[in-house]
Formats: structure tokens, sequence, C-alpha cells
């Protein structure tokens, strides 16, 4: 047998950028990255769900005749501090002239971008994130309170690239 055990660690995360889906629906050709930033320690996860598992049963048994397994969910979870215009239309949409953000006044409509997401070095090497094609929703914590700050959450659903060549949702490369 094998020993499967490395040493490639994932704790802690350097940036994640988003950026606008291309024709192309790849990565290579993702278009206009930005930095999303002042990141809530801890608040980063790669959620990947184990697939669900449905049970055919036959009246004759009481184990079941096959299993059918759906494959399970992809998500990229994160929240930040930074409540700049910038930010906020990253988040919800709107516009902002000067320093005042105004949610957009239209139906909200499903936002889906690119995401880069780099860990920090751990014993030499990072883990690098791609997902071409992502499914963006925000939410926010407005807080005023005098030991924590308001936040902006993020939820990202993985969904397979719209591209006429077999593209993976999602890659993990050991940089």
């Amino acid at each position: 047998m094998s020993d499967k055990r490395s040493d490639v660690r994932l704790v802690g995360l350097s940036y994640i950028q988003f950026g606008d889906i291309t024709a192309t629906k790849s990565m290579a050709t993702c278009a206009s990255l930005n930095t999303i930033g002042n990141v809530v320690p801890d608040s980063a996860n790669f959620i990947i769900e184990a697939p669900t598992q449905n049970d055919i049963m036959i009246e004759e048994e009481d184990t079941p005749d096959i299993s059918v397994l759906s494959g399970g969910i992809k998500s990229f979870e994160f929240s930040l501090r930074d409540m700049g215009t910038k930010t906020l239309i990253a988040a919800f949409g709107g516009s902002a002239v000067g320093g005042a953000y105004s949610f957009p006044t239209t139906a909200v409509v499903v936002k889906e971008q690119c995401i880069y997401a780099l860990s920090k070095t751990i014993n030499g090497k990072q883990l690098k994130i791609e997902v071409p094609r992502a499914s963006i929703a925000a939410g926010g914590n407005l807080r005023f309170s005098r030991t924590d700050s308001g936040t902006l959450s993020f939820k990202c659903g993985v969904l397979i690239p719209a591209s006429s060549i077999a593209i993976s949702p999602c890659v993990i490369t050991q940089v």
C-alpha cells in the first residue's frame, strides 16, 4: 500500500479576486480580476459537500436494491470588513456618487463571476483555487458596535462553465 500523506496544508488566505466571465468561460481568459479585501479572519471557506445518496428500494427487501449518488454542492464563502463604496457595489450592485452609495432600484439579478483565491504559504507551498463560473450572493450585518465592526458576507456557488469545451468547475493547484 502506498503512503498518500503530504506536507501540503491549507491555512490562511492571501487574497481573493473576482473577475468578469469572458466568452470562452475559462480562468485563463478571466478578465479584469479585482482583489476583494479586508477579509474577516477565519471566515473564508471552500466547501465541498459529500454526494447525497438516494436509495432505491424494492418491496421484497429491507436493504436498497441500488443507490444513486448525486454530486455534492461546492461553494465558497467569506466575510469582509470593508464598507467602501466599491465593495458595496461589488456586493449588491447599485451605484455611488462621491461617498454616497445607493442600492439598485431594480430587481436583484444573479451575478456570475470567476473567483481566484490564494492561500498563505505553509511549508513553502500555497494552494490556488480557481472557479471559472460562480453565482455570487451577498448580505450584510452592518453593526453599530463598539467592540466589533460591520461585515459583508459573500456566498458563491460553484457552477459548471457554460462552454463548448469541457472545463472543470474548479481547479485546486499547488504553487
